[in-house]
């Protein structure tokens, strides 16, 4: 197999060259809040719209 360098990349194609740095992922309490309330209003809304749409004859 041949490797091909292009613009003397540094690593082998398709995987990258460093690994990308991500940040520490911490949530404050109200990001963590916002995501709850966001989690249960879409699991309530499924149900909500089928309910909906078997009382209107779908």
């Amino acid at each position: 197999m041949k490797t091909h360098r292009v613009n003397n990349a540094p690593s082998k194609w398709p995987f990258p060259a460093k690994p990308v740095k991500r940040g520490k992922g911490r949530l404050s309490r109200g990001a963590m809040l916002v995501d709850v309330c966001l989690v249960a209003v879409w699991g309530a809304s499924i149900p909500g719209l089928m309910w909906l749409g078997a009382a209107s004859g779908f």
